[in-house]
């Protein structure tokens, strides 16, 4: 990920060795690029619409699943973050 953060707020609610848990607070516009974990990751997202994440929605991801987050809608995509075991730079590989 470039130095640019897609996001405006980042809240860690937990962070142990086999678990981490973040609110995300995605800009309008943002992007997440490509990228995939060495674990699972489970995000809910509790608010704002865009074409990769719908407000209520649980997304479950599965050990090197690729996925992106885009933000395309006008508004803050906020979204609550559990990854097993707990998100890492070594952990996360960016495409």
């Amino acid at each position: 990920m470039s130095s640019k953060t897609p996001y405006r707020k980042t809240i860690q609610i937990l962070n142990l060795p086999f678990m981490s848990s973040y609110i995300y607070h995605m800009l309008p516009g943002g992007i997440e690029k490509r990228h995939f974990h060495d674990g699972i990751e489970l995000e809910y997202v509790i608010r704002g619409n865009s074409s990769t994440h719908k407000k209520g929605r649980l997304y479950f991801r599965k050990k090197g699943e690729v996925h992106e987050g885009i933000n395309d809608s006008k508004n803050d995509l906020v979204f609550l973050c559990l990854t097993i075991p707990a998100e890492t730079k070594g952990n996360t590989h960016y495409l």
